[in-house]
């Protein structure tokens, strides 16, 4: 067997010699080709020559898989050297991640000592505060009991000697009780923003004197209007009576009629002993009932014998008759359009509207319940009465089973509906699924609907819906909302803008809409919980970058509604999502807060 010649020692090889001598051709090329493999591979890697390094350890590791699988004899020991030498190596690496872990924890450990000591520090920082504050308090007191003493003074002194004594004394210069409403003080003290508001003051007051003279009338003018009306109405009054009396009248005439037509027909026989004058007296004794003009009956029977109502009865038949002609014939259009415009709205009832709902047509025609709804919409001006809740909520719903949105926006454009809140959650509900385009137009109808009814919650929601979170914050201010009633618009539109403003003040308050540990707790209870998370995340990045004033701990410490159950919650939130950060702030804050709370509540 010969040997190689011993060759130079290659990069990576820490200056040993390689390649043993080998018996064989094969296994002489197989080596020298896994050792070129295994150069080529540092070189490529930028291997380091020494000390550890993962790269050249998975290319030697590769190397020695490749040689196991070649030499099939010492398979077996070599597989197992491996194992071991695996083993070992998972073993200082899992060391190595288990002593980075413990190590961070420890330095964890190390920072909350520190930030106890800060809080202590603020702690007796804020009560030498408060024995300023106090000292200032008694020093301002004693001036004020000064002041009082003196004033008392100068109540005992004669008048002729106040002006004496006040000029002998230094004048004091104090602020006014109450500032100007809607100004502040350096606004107060500025004279070209007074000098802008006087004129504004000026401007509003010639406002109100061009609309008490065209758009107001004085008092007096409605005792002339009501002096009128009670003139109007004797008038009526009086025109009534005379009617009566010429019904009456009319009556008379008609029996005399009747007499002497009968008179002249049969005098043979019934009036053969009477003149025409006897027979009109006796008729119109025989019906002195029915010709009293002071009967309260005379008006009915007069009308009673009104042929015209029986010709009345008998058009409505004939109306009701020829509707159901239609119907039965299919031409459900003529229908639809005769029973809209039936006289007294005979037709114009459910049981029609069953009638044309029970049909069913094949689908791409014309739904003759939708057509009768056109025609009942379409008749309500002349008519001059709206339909009914239920037939309003029946229309629309044929309509959106159509998709013909544009009709129930005319009739709600239009004043054609009885609006109700059912009416208000069908069209909510049928943006469910919608395109964007749908969702535009049908949210603000609802939002409509809703605000008429005074369903002020629903219409806050649309509002949201629509994005127009600052047109709510107004509509719900106006409506007087309670806070129920802004966490309901919360749950059911939970977005990151709407949480936005409700923890911001608005109007003339101080104080946010909603605490943030309430809009935070609400959030994390719907499927939106990360809106929560952001909405922490954003607070603190406005604290990290100056533009918003109040800390994460002096948010925890003004909200009185959040109890710490909720408040861990919302940390162990924040972090779920990775903001370690503010989750660190937050539990410091309600740390100190609980023990503040256990330090006042315990006897002393």
């Amino acid at each position: 067997m010969t040997e190689l010649p011993q060759q130079s020692p290659r990069p990576g090889s820490g200056g040993k010699r390689v390649l043993p001598p080998i018996s064989s051709e094969v296994e002489r090329q197989f080596i020298q080709d896994l050792q070129e493999n295994v150069y080529v591979e540092m070189a490529r890697l930028n291997c380091p020559d020494q000390g550890p390094d993962e790269q050249r350890y998975i290319i030697y590791k590769d190397a020695f898989n490749k040689l196991i699988e070649h030499v099939i004899a010492y398979r077996p020991l070599m597989t197992a050297i491996k194992a071991e030498y695996e083993n070992c190596i998972e073993t200082i690496e899992r060391g190595q991640k288990e002593s980075f872990y413990l190590s961070g924890k420890v330095k964890a450990m190390a920072a909350e000592q520190t930030t106890l000591n800060y809080y202590q520090r603020r702690t007796d920082e804020l009560q030498h505060r408060m024995a300023v504050v106090h000292a200032d308090n008694e020093k301002l007191r004693e001036e004020l009991e000064s002041l009082q003493e003196t004033q008392e003074e100068l109540d005992g002194i004669p008048e002729q000697d106040v002006d004496e004594v006040s000029s002998k004394k230094s004048k004091v210069y104090t602020l006014p009780d109450k500032l100007i409403p809607g100004l502040s003080l350096e606004e107060s003290t500025d004279m070209v923003c007074l000098q802008r508001k006087i004129e504004e003051c000026q401007q509003l007051v010639q406002n109100l004197k061009q609309s008490k003279q065209t758009r107001y009338a004085p008092r007096r003018q409605k005792e002339q209007l009501k002096h009128q009306l009670a003139s109007k109405s004797k008038a009526k009054e009086h025109v009534s009576e005379q009617n009566l009396h010429l019904k009456a009248r009319c009556l008379k005439l008609r029996v005399a009629l009747d007499t002497l037509k009968a008179y002249y027909k049969d005098s043979q026989h019934s009036f053969s002993s009477f003149s025409p004058a006897e027979a009109v007296a006796l008729a119109l004794a025989r019906s002195g009932s029915k010709m009293s003009v002071t009967s309260a009956d005379t008006a009915t029977t007069f009308d009673d014998d009104d042929p015209t109502k029986e010709r009345e009865a008998e058009m409505l038949l004939e109306y009701i008759e020829h509707f159901n002609d239609l119907f039965e014939e299919g031409r459900y259009s003529d229908a639809a359009m005769h029973a809209a415009n039936s006289p007294k709205g005979i037709l114009r009832n459910p049981e029609t509207l069953a009638r044309f709902k029970a049909i069913h047509v094949k689908p791409g025609k014309l739904s003759p319940l939708l057509a009768y709804c056109e025609a009942l919409m379409s008749s309500v001006p002349a008519v001059g009465i709206l339909p009914n809740a239920e037939t309003s909520l029946e229309c629309v719903k044929s309509a959106l089973q159509e998709d013909r949105l544009d009709l129930v926006t005319h009739w709600i454009a239009q004043k054609r509906l009885t609006c109700s809140e059912p009416l208000g959650h069908l069209l909510y509900n049928y943006t469910q699924g919608k395109n964007t385009d749908i969702v535009n137009k049908c949210l603000p109808l609802a939002q409509a609907v809703y605000t008429k009814v005074g369903a002020h919650i629903q219409s806050a929601v649309c509002m949201c819906k629509q994005g127009r979170v600052r047109a709510m914050m107004e509509y719900a201010h106006n409506a007087k909302f309670s806070k129920d009633a802004y966490v309901g618009v919360l749950v059911a539109c939970p977005t990151l803008a709407l949480a936005e403003v409700l923890v911001q003040p608005y109007g003339d308050s101080n104080t946010p809409v909603l605490p943030v540990g309430t809009v935070v707790s609400e959030l994390l209870r719907t499927e939106s919980h990360q809106v929560g998370v952001q909405l922490l995340d954003k607070i603190h990045s406005n604290i990290q970058s100056g533009t918003s004033h109040p800390s994460l701990k002096d948010i925890v410490f003004s909200d009185p509604t959040t109890n710490i159950h909720a408040w861990l919650q919302i940390i162990r939130s924040c972090q779920d999502s990775g903001l370690y950060d503010v989750g660190i702030e937050l539990l410091a804050a309600v740390t100190v807060l609980e023990a503040i709370k256990k330090a006042t509540s315990s006897p002393t």
